[in-house]
């Protein structure tokens, strides 16, 4: 089954030895972005905390890309050992953004605006290292990376 997706799957942005897609961080990407920008424009954090997780198969399914359908079928039938290493990074990363929507409202709150971009940039930056940690596992050797070899690439 897995030579069938990574047959199927050539000409998109889904890698052949993961059937993982990078374009999954676009979700992300946005989030990242909102915060990069809160020193500024502090009255992005609205943005920021109107900001939803979507899971793969749901950003995917509401993408309109043209691969959508495959990504989302090929999914299920990655590497268990990928998976589970894009699962647990996704996971800190959502996680991430919620304690950041939590911390940067308390400061807004605090009016401590100076504080507030500063942590807003301190988020951007760990996402954006957790952006290509999950891209390092997307595009593993042979489909797979164990925690110390992705840690050592970082």
């Amino acid at each position: 089954m897995l030579e069938l997706y990574r047959e199927r799957v050539k000409g998109t942005t889904i890698d052949a030895g993961t059937l993982l897609s990078t374009d999954y961080f676009n979700l992300f990407n946005e989030v990242i972005m909102l915060l990069g920008m809160l020193g500024d424009m502090p009255d992005m954090l609205d943005e920021v905390i109107a900001w939803k997780f979507k899971t793969y198969e749901q950003h995917f399914a509401e993408s309109g890309l043209a691969f959508a359908p495959l990504a989302i079928e090929a999914y299920p039938h990655a590497p268990p050992s990928a998976r589970e290493h894009f699962e647990r990074t996704i996971q800190r990363m959502h996680d991430t953004v919620e304690e950041a929507k939590l911390v940067l409202a308390d400061l807004r709150e605090q009016g401590d605006v100076p504080l507030l971009a500063e942590q807003a940039m301190n988020y951007s930056m760990m996402l954006q290292q957790m952006v290509d940690t999950g891209s390092a596992i997307i595009h593993g050797i042979d489909g797979i990376l164990d925690q110390s070899a992705i840690d050592d690439l970082f």
